[in-house]
């Protein structure tokens, strides 16, 4: 269901790369759905990038592989890049050493804020920022192209469509807003800003 939702968000492409790949089960969805010709897979460990050959070894010369701390040289010819599955700090420590130019598709498991952040500093624009319910858990989808982008503190931290109705992301502040009334350590401005999105999300 994540992948799969992950996924719905890559246009058709030639090459696509998947940054911390693991299993590279993305990667591989990308070739079932006839999304990309070609694809480069990396990851911090040679062990996991064994599991991703697995995964696609039925794609051969088709993919490339790079055992590599962030973006591979190769990755920077890749039409999009996707960096799913890591915290909002590791995917924002990834982009800040990036200078390419290629398409973006993240979704950071946490700390959303931090990833928006730095696309903004880096000069990308963000295109989709969605948030969506998996197996019980909140994510945030995020796509993004080479452009200037302003933010301001409620897009930073709710993302950029926060004023446009979205199920899950009202559900996810309201299990929030029910944690800070019931004694959480936040302060009242965050209770006022959940409420302002959720005046939104009605």
């Amino acid at each position: 269901m994540r992948f799969e939702k992950i996924i719905s968000a890559l246009g058709k492409v030639d090459i696509v790369a998947e940054v911390g790949c693991d299993h590279a089960k993305l990667t591989e969805l990308a070739f079932v759905r006839g999304l990309c010709s070609r694809a480069i897979v990396s990851d911090i460990s040679e062990k996991c990038l064994e599991k991703a050959r697995r995964t696609l070894k039925r794609y051969g010369d088709l993919v490339e592989y790079a055992v590599c701390d962030g973006v591979p040289e190769p990755a920077y010819k890749a039409d999009c890049i996707m960096i799913c599955g890591m915290g909002g700090h590791l995917i924002r420590d990834i982009l800040s050493r990036y200078d390419g130019d290629s398409g973006l598709l993240l979704s950071p498991q946490s700390h959303s804020e931090v990833v928006r952040r730095e696309l903004a500093v880096k000069g990308y624009r963000i295109i989709r920022d969605e948030c969506f319910e998996a197996d019980g858990k909140f994510y945030d989808l995020i796509t993004a192209e080479r452009g200037d982008m302003q933010l301001d503190m409620m897009s930073e931290l709710y993302g950029v469509h926060w004023k446009e109705p979205n199920a899950a992301l009202r559900r996810k502040l309201k299990i929030r807003l029910d944690n800070v009334l019931g004694g959480g350590d936040r302060t009242a401005d965050e209770t006022e800003r959940i409420r302002e999105v959720l005046r939104w999300q009605r």
